[in-house]
């Protein structure tokens, strides 16, 4: 890489450099410096610029982010940048892309953002790498390898990238429709068709749904087999329930209850009853949850 203004020479700015596992800490100085990098060779790094005090510039991909004390932001290492910092203490994490990629599927690696002051999961990302920052002199080599493993974890809290969390969701939920009938669907099996973790489709379903997977799955089953207790009233109750995806006739009984706040036999009479008597809808009973 290319240093091509550097405010004061690189090595007065590192107070202390440690490396672990895949990543490595290093630890800047709060002298002001200001650089521009134009890469030579392929890194596949992602570093992660942290400030403790003071403020500064990150400008990447056309991008310009203004970071502030207990902020922090992204900036690939392969593509040229421009980083000015004012005094004030900072820590630079080094971690291969394919690693947080790997290990985080979907969160938002956009660089040159500012993050750790709105989405909350940021906001405990800041919180330990200020922490790391300035307990620099009392953490040992293994503390600090401990330490870059708490915060390549933590980094699963920052936010998704908006785009392919839709996507993932979109695609989920179509899944879903298509395999309500089957009983041996699994939350798992929807979040292995897209190479992503059930953990991490949770999330995002939890995101844009206020719902998880199960929860998604259960709802849906619930609403096809109500829709079909009104609509076909010569299948028995244990036909409907098997039908979408419940084996057990009680365990979808105590199931039903909870969601519509009736059983499927009085949600039946009731519906049925209010379309004899021209109602049509009118006798469906209210969804509660």
């Amino acid at each position: 890489m290319e240093l091509t203004h550097v405010a004061v020479p690189p090595d007065s700015m590192l107070e202390r450099a440690v490396r672990a596992g895949p990543g490595e800490l290093l630890w800047l100085g709060a002298a002001p410096f200001e650089v521009r990098c134009e890469p030579t060779g392929a890194t596949g790094l992602l570093k992660l610029v942290a400030l403790a005090e003071g403020e500064g510039v990150v400008a990447q991909a056309g991008r310009r982010a203004i970071l502030r004390e207990g902020t922090f932001a992204w900036v690939q290492s392969d593509a040229p940048f421009e980083l000015s910092m004012s005094r004030g203490r900072r820590l630079l994490l080094r971690l291969p892309v394919s690693v947080v990629q790997q290990r985080h599927p979907g969160v938002d690696l956009r660089t040159a953002v500012a993050r750790g002051e709105e989405h909350a999961g940021e906001r405990v990302v800041a919180g330990l790498l200020r922490q790391i920052l300035r307990e620099s002199s009392s953490l040992s080599q293994r503390d600090c390898a401990a330490a870059l493993g708490v915060v390549l974890e933590a980094i699963g809290m920052c936010s998704r990238a908006p785009e392919l969390s839709r996507t993932r969701v979109e695609r989920a939920l179509a899944e879903i429709e298509l395999r309500l009938g089957d009983p041996a669907l699994q939350p798992a099996d929807i979040a292995r068709a897209q190479g992503v973790s059930r953990r991490y489709l949770d999330g995002a379903m939890a995101e844009q749904l206020g719902s998880t997977l199960a929860a998604h799955i259960r709802r849906r089953r619930l609403e096809r087999a109500a829709s079909e207790l009104s609509t076909r009233p010569d299948d028995a109750v244990f036909e409907i329930a098997a039908r979408w995806g419940f084996r057990d006739t009680s365990h979808f009984t105590r199931l039903f209850r909870g969601h519509f706040a009736t059983t499927p036999a009085a949600y039946r009479r009731a519906a049925l009853d209010g379309a004899r008597a021209g109602g049509g809808s009118g006798g469906r009973v209210r969804d509660t949850a």
